[in-house]
């Protein structure tokens, strides 16, 4: 399965940052480029098995799924499984950096369906393009939880 990595220092609490995440999944969108739509489908508050859907666009092919929480530790870990669209795993990984900042890193495993591969035809195009929308992501995520926390 291919996968991207990157880790990023956000200047906000690790418990900040991480109910940013975590518990208002909807707000993906916001900093998530790809991401056209995130809802949830369980109520809040998000634990283990909650479940939420996604409008992910990949290069202009929209792909719809939904996606579960298979693992949460607060202000440590949550790990997020798609269960319909695209077969992939979003691993996000909390610590505190000095002056009590965020040290975020996100790993994504993916594995695009044989119809997106035949609509978008270049692999290494569509690799490039989810490192460049995941750092572009979470440089989004910390311009929102920095002005956030300051305000």
């Amino acid at each position: 399965m291919p996968q991207v990595e990157e880790a990023i220092e956000i200047h906000a609490p690790v418990e900040f940052v991480f109910s940013l995440i975590a518990d208002q999944p909807e707000r993906m969108a916001e900093w998530w480029p790809p991401i056209e739509l995130q809802e949830r489908v369980t109520p809040a508050p998000t634990v283990k098995g909650s479940i939420s859907r996604y409008v992910y666009n990949m290069m202009g092919v929209k792909i719809k799924g939904e996606h579960t929480v298979t693992e949460m530790r607060a202000n440590q870990h949550l790990r997020v499984e798609t269960i319909s669209g695209i077969d992939s795993e979003f691993d996000f990984s909390f610590g505190t950096g000095e002056n009590g900042s965020t040290m975020l890193r996100v790993r994504v495993r993916y594995k695009l369906p044989g119809s997106v591969l035949g609509q978008l035809l270049n692999r290494v195009a569509i690799e490039e393009r989810n490192v460049r929308d995941l750092v572009e992501g979470l440089q989004n995520l910390k311009r929102i939880a920095e002005q956030e926390v300051q305000a």
